[in-house]
């Protein structure tokens, strides 16, 4: 028997890019010292102070050390509300757990962000205990539920093949049984900001099937990131039992990437370009070089094959079989510990545990008044009770995803920090010398060196729109100006938000921070603009449901004159949706029969009303009552009563929210003003789905949608821009390559048909390379940001070559200044081509990307919850 250990700080490096793995897994081999290479994802962009330690390493002896003191109990006992019950654990806490002089040493950065995070995490815990106090729980029986349960380290071994056994070990930062929900409840807290989210709970979903084997637990999990932005993102046990085999899946991969790294056959590692614009392996190209490229690399699919095999009916049998079982008593003589000694450990961990005081010593009692030990003079206190250097609504302007108790709220008014002052190589653009608004003719995109305004005529949307620059180029700033343009030029916009950054566009500018020049343009948006924050499958804003589904019916579709025309629209229609329902069902098996099934029983329903979901699952499960003969030509019996169940629990399970309350996907309202004179603004806003597979299947059900409401709905002849429709990282939902994710093919199909019938497709995404070809091919506007890659840069100079020839601007795109743009549209004046210029002030709001929380709060204070919040 082959055992392999690994740690889950390793999955979690292969969860993020499988390369990452590979390269770590090759390092390791080649030190022949025993010590475990793992890459520093969570250092990222390096943007917080690393503070991290510090607070790991605090808190678990805050947790070790509250399980047992009195002081802590009495707390518990008195507890009259939350805030006063944070109080005296912070107090318990500076007073027993931290050597204040030597935090006060610190830099003054890394104990802001300490004393942050704390603050946080002692706010929701006693947000808790004092709801679980006011439910009458008693406090000695909270303690022990809060603190008392030592089972952090979880030790698995899991069965990946006949002769092949992984061992995994890890450390859970909380866990608790939490009195709320009755149940366990998994937290591992970050303090780096939320880049990769999905990554990270993919970390705790190892964490929570571990506990579950070793324990018999069935914990719901959450991430918490404390600093430098709070957010929360959190998932229930069904959906983690759900999805566990693509933990079993990221495993058996591991061993397999494990050996084609050291030469012993395996697979070759796929790349994720999530993380490319941090990984030292890109930038001196590594990875391509030695790996190829990024598309090609494959995983071990076993588990979804056994899956399949027995049709989802044994999950008992299948977790035996393949995801493994609790390791027997102690390790053998050979296995390593757990926690294995790294390359990369921390280097701030020995500094941490010169502050942190060792458990050994006796908790001294908590002061009732004051703030602990005073730091040196030249040093603002470091009580992690006070916020050093500045009152807390001065030191923090924004509400950073603050709690939403009422003093939090009423303190968190202001603007973000950043949000008023403009980046400096926008700016620079964007307050022209002497720029004229006489001189200002259509869409105004920003201003030359000279002040001279680049102006372009909103027609151009209709032949769509691409922006195309790296990290920090300032492609979202230019998108976002070309959205604020149409909506000036009365074009409404549908904006399809992945991470929160285009949400802030409800919000204006405050005039004071738009030049003279421009205060006549942003005033004309902000009487125009009728903002909507529309979010799927909850209520954090206007809340969208996909059913009943939107089927073409024959009157419908009676304008197109031609029959076979008519008859080919109708059936792509359908097959897309069929497509659609198949890829969220991802049942495995035979997809393409379910396709072709599921398209048959989507012909054969009546449309004359709505076809609800729960129709399409009755007549899934009873294809003979509309007449569908032979039925086992198309699709086994098997795989289809396990579509059936399946699609079932979209209308009775957990995952009914996508459709389940709300208002129904419709675009004839989305593109209608409240009153005449406004021009809607729809954000999609998806950051508040669970996980990628409900965002790409939410997009790839719009877009079928929106390309329904254009065939059905919109004169081809009218000539005029109708929408535009806005994707952000369009990288993510129509990637270039073999990849198909379920957007994929919808949206390239707005992007060939939408031109003719005025929907004009705006996209953003860092590489030229990153995006399908069948996208960039229909995009007549391209506006070229900063490239960082001379492959980036050849692909730019292969779409102006086909165009007349490779312009000599593009090699300079290569290191361009920040905000710098070069531009080419059709029809585009002499006198502009090749000119760079920097965009103009954006008139709404931007900043940090927003949180499910922050949105809802931002919706409810503007009063836009409308008829679906």
């Amino acid at each position: 028997m082959r055992l392999v250990h690994v740690n889950v700080t390793q999955l979690r490096v292969a969860a993020t890019c499988p390369r990452l793995h590979w390269f770590d897994a090759r390092a390791t081999a080649e030190r022949q010292d025993g010590r475990t290479v793992v890459s520093r994802i969570w250092r990222k962009g390096g943007e917080a102070p690393g503070c991290g330690a510090l607070f790991h390493t605090a808190v678990e002896r805050f947790n070790a050390a509250a399980g047992s003191s009195d002081e802590v109990l009495a707390a518990l006992e008195a507890a009259g509300d939350a805030a006063s019950l944070q109080q005296a654990l912070m107090r318990w806490f500076n007073a027993s757990c931290l050597d204040l002089d030597a935090l006060a040493a610190r830099p003054v950065p890394l104990r802001l962000g300490f004393i942050s995070a704390v603050q946080l995490y002692m706010e929701e815990l006693a947000r808790l205990a004092a709801h679980a106090r006011a439910e009458g729980l008693p406090a000695a029986e909270l303690r022990t539920q809060l603190f008392g349960d030592s089972r952090k380290r979880v030790d698995v071994t899991f069965h990946v093949g006949e002769d092949v056994h992984v061992h995994v070990t890890g450390a859970i930062d909380y866990v608790y049984f939490d009195p709320r929900l009755g149940k366990h409840r998994i937290v591992d807290y970050k303090l780096t900001p939320a880049t990769s989210p999905n990554s990270d709970l993919f970390q705790v979903f190892t964490y929570a099937l571990m506990h579950h084997h070793q324990h018999g637990t069935r914990p719901d999990v959450a991430v918490f990131y404390l600093h430098p932005t709070r957010s929360v993102r959190e998932a229930r046990w069904e959906e983690i039992e759900a999805k566990r085999g693509k933990v079993y899946e990221l495993i058996a991969s591991m061993v397999a990437w494990s050996d084609h790294a050291t030469g012993a056959g395996g697979l070759l590692p796929p790349g994720d370009r999530t993380y490319c614009g941090g990984c030292k392996h890109e930038r001196s190209g590594a990875c391509v070089a030695q790996l190829g490229h990024k598309d090609e690399g494959a995983w071990d699919r076993r588990w979804t094959a056994l899956e399949a095999t027995r049709g989802g009916d044994a999950p008992e049998g299948r977790e035996r079989a393949a995801s493994g079982a609790p390791a027997a008593g102690a390790p053998a003589a050979d296995e390593p510990a757990a926690d294995e000694p790294m390359v990369d450990d921390d280097p701030e961990l020995e500094e941490a545990l010169a502050v942190v005081k060792p458990a050994v010593e006796r908790p001294r009692p908590a002061p009732a008044r004051g703030r602990g030990r005073k730091a040196p003079a030249e040093a603002p206190p470091s009580d992690v009770r006070s916020r050093p250097e500045a009152p807390p609504s001065r030191e923090r302007k924004a509400p950073v995803e603050a709690p939403p108790d009422g003093a939090r709220s009423k303190r968190a008014e202001a603007p973000p920090a950043g949000e008023r002052s403009t980046p400096a190589a926008l700016d620079a653009g964007a307050r022209p010398p002497e720029a004229r608004a006489a001189d200002i003719n259509g869409m105004l995109l920003g201003f030359d060196d000279g002040g001279s305004p680049v102006c372009v005529d909103p027609a151009v949307l209709r032949t769509h729109v691409s922006v195309v620059g790296a990290a920090g180029s300032g492609k979202t700033w230019m998108a976002k100006i070309i959205a604020e343009e149409a909506l000036r030029a009365g074009v409404p916009v549908v904006a399809i938000d992945p991470q929160g950054d285009l949400v802030q566009m409800m919000e204006a500018r405050p005039p004071s921070d738009v030049p003279a020049e421009l205060h006549r343009a942003w005033e004309e948006l902000r009487e125009r603009m009728e903002p909507r924050i529309l979010t799927p499958g909850s209520s954090h804003g206007q809340r969208l449901c996909l059913d009943p589904l939107r089927l073409p019916s024959a009157g419908e579709l009676s304008h197109i004159a031609n029959p076979a025309l008519r008859a080919e629209e109708e059936e792509g229609l359908l097959v897309a949706v069929a497509a659609n329902l198949v890829s969220l069902c991802a049942c495995g098996g035979e997809e393409e029969s379910q396709r072709t099934f599921l398209y048959q029983v989507l012909r054969h329903l009546p449309r004359a009303a709505p076809v609800r979901l729960r129709d399409i699952v009755a007549a899934v499960t009873a294809p003979e009552d509309l007449g569908i003969d032979d039925v086992d030509s198309l699709i086994r019996k098997s795989e289809r009563e396990r579509l059936a169940r399946k699609l079932n629990t979209f209308v009775q399970g957990p995952s009914a929210r996508l459709f389940s309350g709300g208002t129904r996907l419709d675009f004839t309202e989305l593109l209608r003003p409240s009153k005449p004179g406004r021009v809607p603004l729809n954000i999609v806003y998806l950051n508040a789905l669970s996980n990628d597979d409900e965002k790409h299947f939410f997009l790839a059900a719009l877009a079928t949608e929106l390309y329904r409401w254009m065939i059905t709905t919109v004169d081809a002849t009218s000539g005029g821009v109708n929408l535009l429709f806005y994707i952000d990282e369009a990288r993510d939902w129509i990637p270039a390559g073999g990849s198909k994710p379920p957007a994929k093919q919808p949206l390239i199909r707005l992007f060939t048909q939408g031109r003719k019938y005025g929907v004009g497709c705006l996209l953003c995404t860092q590489s030229p390379r990153s995006v399908d070809y069948n996208v960039f091919g229909n995009t007549s506007t391209k506006l070229i940001g900063r490239l960082e890659a001379a492959q980036d840069v050849d692909r730019v100079i292969d779409w102006f070559t086909i165009e007349g020839g490779a312009p000599p601007w593009v090699a300079a795109r290569k290191g361009a200044p920040k905000g710098s743009f070069v531009a080419r549209w059709p029809d585009m004046p002499a006198e502009l081509a090749g000119r760079a210029f920097k965009g103009r002030t954006l008139f709404t709001r931007h900043a940090g990307a927003w949180s499910p929380d922050r949105v809802e709060r931002a919706v409810t204070e503007a009063g836009l919850r409308g008829p679906g919040g």
